[in-house]
């Protein structure tokens, strides 16, 4: 209770008159009498109330001077409690929320008073509001000692990553008030909280451990195109040599097959089945389409039997040189017919006969790398 009962006094918002009260918490101060006039001040819920005494006399007990209820010269806000420090150059607005309100109205309230050169840092005992960082706030409760503490809003950085801490509330606002805590909005992730106090230090901590970070990436990203370049330099080399030895090979089975179209010209044989099949419709057309396409003067092979041309009819070219193979079976492609054919032109009568000779040979696996080159003859779309 009041030792001596101080004499009501008159209320600076609305002029009614203000009687001394004790709260269940031993805390002394002034309401408006039951049933008098609202106003402003007389609207305040006395858990509210508290709050702001509790604020005043934590930031006194700070060494600020500290004034409740101040209005700004312009009338565009008023602070629940204004704080200045010893040199009193710079001014804080203690405002004590626990009515809901949304976190556009506490960020737009909250930039009232910064475009005036007001610090502002906003209090609550409520359980996680939701506005809770989106400006400076800070969550306060109970302390085991008495009085009360910043439980929430309050971090420092360790080990990568931020940490939330505790302190009583008036260490906290010496601190604010000197800035040696000051808001900060992390990079980090850290909850849902965008807005938080920390230390200086702990700021630059920060930066440090995101630039080494970005440094770390940079040389793991350098060291990784160097294995990639390396890789590629490798499959390069690996190429460059099957390239090499898929050239001998194609250089000899090609040899092969000239000597074998040579020999076949003294066949009878060869000669009886050139004469059969040379007068097909389709040759002719493949035999044009050489000549007008490629500039190759060709004729049907002595040859056209052999398994290396996997059934199809060879045709060379005026030194009788193998230089296409008409409808090849791409169920007989083995072998030296794969490397042959891999190298020369495979002419088709249609798209559809062109895709199931493609589609075939990718099944069985007789697909060279580089695939084949292939044309069809009538230029009708396949089935």
């Amino acid at each position: 209770m009041w030792k001596v009962q101080p004499p009501p006094l008159a209320c600076d918002d609305c002029g009614n008159t203000m009687y001394a009260k004790v709260a269940r918490t031993g805390l002394r101060f002034f309401a408006h009498a039951p049933g008098a006039p609202t106003c402003a001040w007389g609207q305040e819920s006395e858990a509210h109330h508290l709050l702001k005494l509790q604020l005043a006399q934590a930031a006194r007990d700070a060494g600020a001077h500290a004034e409740l209820e101040v209005r700004s010269p312009s009338g565009a806000w008023r602070a629940d409690v204004l704080a200045s420090g010893s040199g009193g150059a710079e001014k804080f607005a203690l405002e004590a929320q626990l009515a809901s309100i949304t976190a556009a109205d506490i960020v737009a309230r909250t930039e009232r008073m910064r475009a005036e050169g007001i610090s502002c840092c906003w209090f609550t005992n409520r359980p996680r509001p939701p506005w809770l960082g989106a400006v400076p706030s800070v969550r306060l409760a109970s302390a085991d000692g008495g009085g009360q503490a910043v439980v929430e809003g309050l971090v420092r950085f360790n080990s990568g990553g931020w940490d939330s801490a505790r302190m009583p509330l008036t260490r906290f606002l010496e601190l604010m008030f000197t800035g040696r805590v000051i808001p900060h909005v992390p990079q980090l992730p850290l909850r849902s909280l965008a807005v938080v106090w920390t230390a200086p230090h702990y700021v630059r901590a920060e930066v440090d451990f995101l630039a080494e970070a970005k440094r770390r990436r940079h040389r793991e990203d350098a060291r990784e195109d160097a294995r990639e370049a390396a890789w590629q330099r490798a499959q390069e080399r690996r190429r460059a040599v099957s390239r090499k030895t898929n050239a001998a090979s194609r250089a000899n089975v090609l040899r092969a097959a000239v000597d074998a179209e040579t020999a076949a010209r003294s066949d009878p044989m060869a000669a009886t089945l050139r004469e059969r099949i040379a007068g097909q419709p389709e040759l002719a057309t493949a035999i044009t389409l050489l000549k007008g396409a490629h500039g190759i003067q060709a004729s049907v092979g002595w040859s056209t039997g052999d398994p290396r041309y996997a059934g199809g009819v060879l045709l060379v070219d005026e030194n009788g040189f193998p230089a296409a193979v008409f409808e090849p079976d791409p169920q007989r492609v083995r072998r030296e017919a794969v490397v042959l054919l891999a190298g020369m032109l495979l002419l088709f009568a249609n798209q559809h006969n062109q895709r199931m000779f493609e589609f075939a040979t990718a099944r069985l696996k007789r697909m060279p790398a580089s695939g084949y080159r292939m044309h069809f003859l009538d230029g009708r779309p396949c089935d």
